[in-house]
């Protein structure tokens, strides 16, 4: 976080955001502007592809846009994800400096989406909850097809040592 942020306006921002005040941006629309080239998958063997995968992460994480849980994915469903869905969600980007971040994750809140989080990324505790909470039947925990997030960038959130 830079010295000269003010945590108080970014607040202030994302209420005037979701009150309709402030109009966000598409994610997509910000790294195409930044010169990011997101063609249309099809148009890619996998090789370059992958290779492109990994620009866009990397364009995202340097406009603080984070991906996670991502490894019960292929390289070109996570990427039509993001270019088709994930990128174009209007939203408010932090403001340079402010140590913020948005984080998307292709796992939605439908059934499927369940199932595949409780299959791939819950962990023995959080299954248990699940089950007790709701008497459904757990799906086979199972290690994801790719392994993919254990390298995905991050958000830093370096904390001050002294607080004032």
């Amino acid at each position: 976080m830079s010295d000269d942020h003010d945590p108080l306006a970014e607040i202030k921002r994302l209420d005037r955001f979701f009150d309709g005040d402030e109009e966000g941006e598409r994610p997509i629309d910000v790294l195409r502007d930044n010169g990011v080239s997101i063609p249309d998958d099809r148009d890619l063997d996998d090789a370059s592809l992958h290779a492109r995968l990994w620009e866009l992460i990397n364009a995202m994480a340097a406009a603080c846009v984070f991906v996670e849980s991502t490894d019960h994915l292929s390289d070109r469903e996570l990427y039509r994800f993001l270019v088709a869905h994930g990128l174009r969600e209007e939203t408010l980007l932090p403001t340079p400096g402010s140590g913020g971040g948005w984080h998307l994750s292709p796992i939605g809140d439908s059934d499927e989406d369940t199932e595949i989080y409780l299959r791939y990324y819950a962990d023995d505790e959080t299954r248990e909850r699940w089950h007790r909470d709701f008497g459904k039947t757990l799906p086979p925990k199972e290690k994801p097809p790719f392994d993919r997030d254990r390298l995905l960038p991050v958000q830093d959130f370096t904390v001050d040592e002294e607080i004032q």
